[in-house]
């Protein structure tokens, strides 16, 4: 195969520093370390005492969470325990090139294997981290955990009482677990929603591929070719689409787990539904919090397929509101109450609901009410999300909060739409606003580089299908098939910026399904949505995020400066120089094609 004529091997030279660096370099900050080991175990998911087969980050699913402030140096030993290759990435932390864990920035981590990853953290806000090794089999079985970033300004406004100081984690995901051979179910869901984590209802039912027992009795391993025999129970199958899949009904191996999991546990049933709650299922164990107490929710949705809608219902069925204040890069200006219709726009679900697409992360307040003994819960509803609609999902509850007791009331928490965050005059941190600076900097064309590459200049990210792919190009980035990452050849679709850059750029949903746009390496600003290059929905509020769930038929306008940071050495100048991954977050659209990358170059 061709080999690319342009590498990422030769550090800048430390005299030109920005003086932003170096003010950086001088500075004292912590070091946060540790240790991760990637490798199977035995966690119990569902608590009926039988364990089931997981791959873990240091013995659990999820791994370790990790906490830093802003300006502390994380710095990881990785060791790789698996019976397959692996990697760390740093999801929507603006690492430096060398340790962002992909395939076009490192070799893979073989078993037995290690490697060091030593980064900065600048942004404030809701990380996590997961292999970028075929992740979808490596996160569907256990591989991911959080990575949470604070500064000065959420502290002063915990002290100041405007943020809760009850905080949780609750992080999200969906799994398969195989039952003994030949008694696994032909349907993911029972067609009257009996499954032990959903109430009855409506719910239509589901048989389509792949099922449990196609999942599980025709397993195929880590590359999408069959197996000679069933799983044991307690397993979990891989689900990685064999490469020559090219869209639904043609192997494509596309998931929604029977399990909903939080924190790598299932929650135990409740009968009934959101607005109608019946009684909890024996074992139960919810949050206990008192009555007019504020409660902090960190929500991250590290599923590779399924969207979570979130709805947080009382004892008597009556919804309470979920107060977004901030999310993937961090505290928001104001608080926000998201949802509803907008303009002509609908977004698909109902105000005070709480949307997570894959990969997405959000920082929400509640304040349950209730008499002694009320339990309310977090259920997660169906979303239309999919080319044919509503995707085929129970509604499951994903935590239970009780109530115990009350607050005095001079000490009742209070919270309202558009209440000062960031935007308080006791906050000194302000969020930039890249729509309101001239955006300079435009991509290269790559046939008029020093050494022409493939590539394109089109600054419109077209996601495509039937197959899925960016501008009709299959995107392979198989760091299996070459001796070093630097070898893997660009694409078609890849495009080119100078390091330092202010871009406006797009990305057209040309599809009939959503698509979870991630980037790697950089936070960026969206605009607004538009169709037929008419605006239908403006993102007033300015915030940073990493990935955005696009609907069929929308482009997103957004800005992204390609803002360079330290390389690992922590004053070295130069880090955000490299090729980084842009891709749809659920996960086997990336697998089957749907990815590309942006190349940043340097300077001159």
């Amino acid at each position: 195969m061709p080999r690319p004529r342009f590498r990422f091997s030769t550090p800048l030279s430390a005299s030109i520093l920005s003086l932003a660096l170096l003010l950086a370099a001088a500075a004292e900050a912590r070091v946060v370390k540790l240790r991760l080991v990637a490798r199977p175990a035995l966690q119990d998911l569902d608590g009926d005492g039988a364990p089931e087969r997981v791959w873990t980050f240091n013995g659990t699913t999820p791994g370790p969470e990790i906490r830093a402030e802003v300006g502390d140096t994380v710095a990881v030993r990785f060791i790789n325990r698996l019976p397959v290759p692996s990697s760390v990435h740093w999801h929507g932390v603006e690492v430096n090139n060398f340790s962002d864990g992909s395939q076009v920035s490192q070799n893979e981590v073989l078993p037995g294997g290690r490697f060091r990853y030593r980064f900065k953290v600048t942004r404030p806000g809701i990380y996590w981290y997961h292999p970028h090794i075929k992740p979808s089999n490596q996160v569907w079985r256990g591989l991911y955990g959080p990575l949470i970033v604070t500064d000065d300004s959420e502290r002063t406004l915990t002290q100041l009482g405007v943020l809760p100081r009850r905080e949780e984690l609750v992080m999200l995901t969906d799994v398969t677990a195989c039952k003994a051979p030949g008694e696994n179910d032909d349907a993911t869901f029972a067609a009257d929603a009996s499954v032990p984590w959903a109430g009855p209802g409506s719910f239509p039912g589901d048989s389509s591929e792949p099922t449990p027992s196609r999942l599980c009795e025709t397993p195929i391993d880590g590359a999408g070719r069959p197996l000679d025999e069933p799983l044991p129970a307690g397993s979990i199958p891989n689900i990685l689409p064999a490469e020559t899949c090219s869209g639904p009904g043609q192997g494509c191996r596309v998931n929604m787990g029977q399990w909903v999991l939080t924190n790598g546990r299932r929650v135990a049933a409740r009968a009934g539904a959101p607005a109608d709650p019946g009684a909890l299922a024996e074992g139960a164990r919810p949050l206990r919090i008192r009555s007019g107490e504020g409660l902090r929710l960190r929500l991250v949705n590290a599923a590779i397929a399924r969207y979570f809608r979130l709805v947080l219902t009382d004892a008597d069925g009556v919804q309470v509101p979920l107060y977004r204040v901030g999310g993937e890069g961090g505290l928001l200006n104001r608080v926000r109450r998201e949802g509803g219709g907008r303009r002509g726009f609908d977004t698909g679900y109902r105000r005070g609901e709480i949307l997570l697409s894959p990969s997405d992360r959000e920082d929400v307040v509640v304040v349950p009410r209730g008499r002694d003994g009320d339990v309310l819960t977090l259920w997660t509803q169906a979303y239309r999300h999919t080319g044919m609609g509503l995707a085929v999902v129970p509604t499951a509850p994903v935590l239970h909060i009780e109530i115990a007791g009350s607050m005095p009331p001079e000490q009742v928490f209070r919270i309202r739409p558009k209440k000062k965050l960031l935007a308080d005059r006791r906050i000194d941190r302000k969020i930039e606003q890249l729509g309101k600076q001239p955006a300079t900097g435009v991509l290269l064309d790559p046939e008029r580089l020093s050494t022409p590459l493939p590539g394109t200049d089109n600054p419109t990210i077209r996601l495509t299908a039937p197959s899925p792919s960016i501008d009709d190009v299959r995107g392979v980035f198989d760091a299996a098939a070459y001796d070093d990452y630097r070898d893997i050849p660009h694409l078609a679709s890849s495009r080119y910026a100078r390091v330092g850059e202010l871009l406006e750029l797009e990305v057209w949903n040309s599809t009939s399904a959503h698509h979870a746009f991630h980037l790697h390496g950089f936070s960026f600003q969206p605009l607004r949505f538009e169709r037929s290059g008419r605006t239908v929905f403006k993102f007033r509020a300015p915030e940073f995020v990493d990935t955005i769930d696009i609907p069929s038929g929308v482009t997103l306008v957004f800005r992204v400066r390609l803002a360079d940071r330290a390389q690992p050495d922590g004053t070295t100048a130069g880090g955000a120089i490299g090729r980084w991954l842009l891709h749809c977050h659920i996960l086997h659209h990336a697998a089957l094609g749907m990815i590309s990358e942006l190349v940043v170059l340097p300077a001159e």
